[in-house]
């Protein structure tokens, strides 16, 4: 297998680690270090306040600092390959608009919306899960109209770009190309939108980058409701991609999903 951790675009392929060496992985604000020893791998991650813009960067270090707790993993010989294999969070994404979004009737638009992915710590050859560690650090939210009514979900922010040139590079975080349809009579307000990541697969581009399949929102006054489609990444926006996990659910034809929260008209 060849050696390819210090490309840091390719930070989520199989790796390996010599017996009693150590490795630091940096992925937005996450810090994970990784040290085999001959009958066991500890894990110890943490996570930082630094420029989450930066490249993903992994080092070998001598040791995981001492202010952390190292989880153990005890085995009988340790096997030298691992991989961190990025999965999409396992609840929607509720993304608040950081300036508000309006489409007039039947206008439709096409925004860039990414969320934070979380990581499966493997060791390979077998197959072994160690730990499932978020990126980062989200907070709950309830997403719908009451309590009774909605579901539990993830909060974010997104600047809701909608050129992909004005797309930073940023592999801790998953792109969806969200198509919008406001096929109502009525000015379409956005202030969140959530991103049904469960149902989409995920993909790593060459230069790093971490796109899952497109989704398609059709709003046709049903108040907070929309009709919503997946689809698979454009022949341009697939060149070169991997596909690193498929759809955690599968949605129903012609779902619903409440996919708006700020809905008016003018």
């Amino acid at each position: 297998m060849p050696n390819t951790h210090n490309n840091p675009c390719s930070w989520w392929q199989p790796q390996e680690l010599a017996i009693d060496a150590c490795r630091h992985y940096r992925l937005g604000p996450l810090n994970i270090y990784l040290q085999r020893q001959r009958q066991q791998w500890l894990l110890a991650h943490e996570y930082s306040t630094e420029d989450m813009q930066q490249a993903p960067c992994h080092t070998d270090i001598s040791v995981i600092p001492l202010h952390l707790t190292s989880q153990r993993y005890l085995i009988s010989l340790s096997p030298a390959n691992y991989q961190l294999l990025p999965r999409l969070m396992d609840r929607p994404v509720v993304v608040k608009t950081i300036q508000p979004v309006n489409l007039p009737p039947n206008e439709q638009t096409t925004l860039y919306i990414s969320s934070p992915v979380s990581l499966s710590v493997m060791l390979t050859q077998p197959d072994m899960l160690l730990q499932n560690i978020a990126v980062q650090r989200l907070s709950d939210t309830w997403f719908g109209p009451s309590t009774q009514i909605g579901e539990l979900c993830y909060a974010d922010k997104t600047h809701a770009r909608h050129a992909k040139a004005e797309l930073s590079l940023r592999p801790h975080r998953a792109v969806t190309p969200v198509t919008v349809h406001n096929r109502s009579t009525q000015m379409l307000s956005i202030d969140k939108l959530s991103i049904p990541v469960p149902f989409l697969a995920l993909y790593a581009l060459p230069d790093g980058s971490l796109w899952t399949d497109p989704v398609t929102l059709s709003h046709e006054g049903l108040q907070a409701l929309a009709h919503f489609r997946t689809g698979k990444l454009s022949a341009a926006e697939a060149q070169g991609a991997t596909l690193l996990s498929e759809p955690v659910q599968k949605p129903e034809k012609h779902s619903l999903v409440r996919a708006f929260t700020d809905i008016f008209s003018d």
